[in-house]
């Protein structure tokens, strides 16, 4: 193919086989494989970098799609499909009740009495709350680290805080040399 932009109605073709390939689980470089393979019997030309262009295209679709009023759509007629299910396997149930292909209809209806519930939210969150033996209050126990110096002897520690002392006046004599020596 030569350079330039496709065709509109070649972009559409291609971005549907890439959300097929999309959906079925596949990823761009095994998607990429998949169209210009030599097992595709139509291969098309296009990059690695292409095909993810494209992915990144349908998922934009995907979005756009999902807006709020489709959303509510789409919940409204799973809920139908839902209740629908349940009335069809209730009664399919009920008419195989002697056999094993009655408990599947049962099956179904109750699986769709589930998922009916979760689409109209009724599985609220359930909420659990710790606390200790009889109710009472959680316990916190802090441990605090063992520090070495902790261990030392106090001729040690009081030899450490001189030496610190004198560390820190070194310092202030050094700034103070400095601060003098910078002209103003």
């Amino acid at each position: 193919m030569g350079k330039g932009r496709r065709p509109e109605a070649e972009l559409v073709a291609i971005r549907a086989r890439i959300e097929t390939l999309l959906l079925s689980g596949l990823r761009a470089p095994e998607i990429h494989r998949a169209l210009t393979g030599p097992e595709n019997p139509a291969p098309i030309e296009l990059s690695e970098r292409q095909v993810r262009a494209h992915i990144a295209a349908v998922v934009r679709g995907w979005t756009e799609r999902a807006d709020r009023s489709t959303l509510e759509a789409d919940r409204g007629r799973a809920i139908a499909q839902a209740e629908e299910t349940i009335r069809v396997a209730a009664s399919r149930s009920a008419l195989n009740a002697r056999s094993n292909v009655g408990v599947g209809y049962l099956n179904a209806a109750l699986k769709a009495q589930d998922q009916l519930a979760r689409l109209r939210g009724l599985y609220a969150p359930v909420q659990a709350e710790l606390s200790g033996p009889a109710g009472a209050p959680l316990g916190v126990t802090v441990t605090l680290a063992d520090h070495p110096a902790e261990h030392l002897e106090r001729a040690e520690e009081a030899r450490r805080f001189r030496q610190l002392a004198i560390d820190l006046e070194a310092e202030d004599a050094s700034e103070a040399a400095d601060q003098g020596s910078e002209p103003s």
